[in-house]
């Protein structure tokens, strides 16, 4: 399955997808940006309020980041549709998610699908493996 980048400044796309997750009121969209230098995915905290999840109930780790400071992450093991396919995967959610969008990274996707990036046309593969 075939995803545009997404605009998210002038001249400068990136690799930001929709994905559901599932929760209280069931199936949730949400955007993320896949992030193949991250281990783990990890959503901001407002994103687990609105699945109806209590984030603190999750396992706490801390998560080294880019800038090699550590950020508190609870993580969970939700069920999400991505490309057409339903699985359980770990997403985390953290207070201190430095950036403006949630990170899906290679923990419970990468090891699914074959993720192919295409910057000189805009998109991004995921073929389920």
């Amino acid at each position: 399955m075939r995803f545009p980048y997404y605009q998210v400044a002038i001249n400068y796309f990136a690799p930001i997808i929709l994905l559901k997750i599932y929760g209280k009121g069931g199936w949730i969209s949400f955007e993320a940006y896949i992030d193949s230098g991250a281990s783990f995915s990890i959503f901001s905290v407002d994103r687990a309020e609105i699945l109806g999840l209590d984030y603190t109930k999750g396992k706490r780790v801390f998560l080294t980041v880019g800038d090699g400071s550590l950020i508190e992450v609870y993580l969970h093991r939700l069920k999400v549709e991505l490309a057409n396919k339903v699985f359980f995967a770990q997403i985390g959610f953290s207070k201190q998610l430095g950036v403006g969008f949630n990170l899906l990274g290679r923990r419970s996707f990468f090891d699914r699908f074959r993720i192919c990036f295409d910057d000189l046309h805009r998109f991004v593969e995921l073929t389920p493996l």
